[in-house]
């Protein structure tokens, strides 16, 4: 089964096979903690695109992202990193290295399965090791409302807009 086929399965089998056991995005009232996983770890195993997440910047450049880390809604709190490398549009080397997670600016979860996968989507502040500060977008479509998309989108601001999902696997598993 490939990747999309699997996330197809979880968005429209899933719920229907698994019953009531599936419930919708968590109260907003409480404290709850997300480990998330950015085309990594054993999301690498369900096809090729899996691993690493890619966005595409207008000018044609690329940013492949890994990388994980835990999240917690009240109070927000982030942590975790991974690496990026960009390209330009014949696939050289233009900057690679570590970011970091600072803060959660917002988590929005989708849909909690009884195995506690989950769908959501976060906007994180990230330090780059390059120097930059940016906001990552992480998306796990699981749940998610229509036109919501698997992916990453990652706006180093005054700088670069990686601001086209091409390929990736996400996931927030509920600790």
């Amino acid at each position: 089964m490939n990747a999309r086929n699997l996330i197809l399965f979880l968005l429209v089998f899933a719920p229907l096979v698994l019953g009531p056991g599936v419930h919708p995005a968590l109260s907003a009232s409480g404290s709850t903690t997300f480990q998330y996983l950015v085309g990594t770890g054993f999301l690498c195993g369900l096809g090729t695109g899996a691993c690493p997440d890619i966005a595409r910047a207008d000018n044609g450049d690329t940013l492949e992202i890994t990388g994980s880390g835990t999240l917690s809604i009240h109070p927000k709190s982030v942590g975790g990193g991974g690496t990026f490398t960009q390209k330009d549009s014949g696939g050289n080397v233009l900057a690679s290295g570590t970011w970091t997670a600072q803060r959660l600016i917002s988590f929005v979860p989708y849909l909690v399965l009884p195995n506690n996968l989950a769908g959501g989507k976060a906007l994180i502040r990230v330090h780059l090791s390059t120097g930059s500060d940016a906001i990552l977008d992480i998306d796990c479509a699981i749940g998610a409302p229509p036109g919501q998309t698997e992916g990453v989108t990652l706006n180093i601001q005054d700088v670069i807009n990686f601001n086209k999902k091409v390929s990736g696997i996400n996931i927030y598993i509920k600790q």
